[in-house]
């Protein structure tokens, strides 16, 4: 006699381990290809909301939005070069992130985050998946400038 339930549990945890490792490997290259957008031809970023000046391997990707919101957070438009100070320590300086995105966006882009954040949103393995190597790809074209 075949256990269907316990089969379709066994899937459910195989999925759910992969998408958590995907969702890791996403964060992982996501961040590098927003540090590595924001840094000079040296490596250097400039943090968003301090202006203080690090390497990349020092330096945060930062969200205006938090990454708890799957709609904005792996949006380029929502993330900047940040240092650990403003990043961790002082709760992302949320407010000044946000001076930083409209200026650099336009006057209503942060407004227009906010709203993005709060629509719910499902991402299947595959939706991952093509986030990942789209990523990928562009982090590549970047490293080839």
């Amino acid at each position: 006699i075949i256990d269907y339930c316990n089969i379709y549990n066994i899937y459910n945890i195989y999925n759910m381990a992969k998408r958590k490792t995907l969702i890791k490997k996403l964060d992982s290259i996501f961040s590098l290809y927003i540090r590595t957008r924001d840094a000079n031809k040296k490596g250097i970023c400039t943090c968003c909301t301090c202006n203080k000046k690090l390497p990349i391997k020092q330096i945060h990707c930062g969200h205006f939005m938090s990454r708890r919101h799957l709609n904005t957070r792996w949006d380029p438009e929502n993330t900047a070069a940040q240092c650990a100070g403003c990043n961790t320590f002082n709760q992302g300086e949320q407010y000044k992130f946000s001076q930083f995105i409209n200026k650099k966006y336009g006057e209503s882009k942060a407004a227009e985050l906010l709203k993005k954040s709060r629509l719910s949103v499902k991402l299947s393995v595959i939706d991952l998946q093509e986030k990942y190597d789209y990523y990928k790809q562009l982090l590549k074209e970047l490293e080839k400038k």
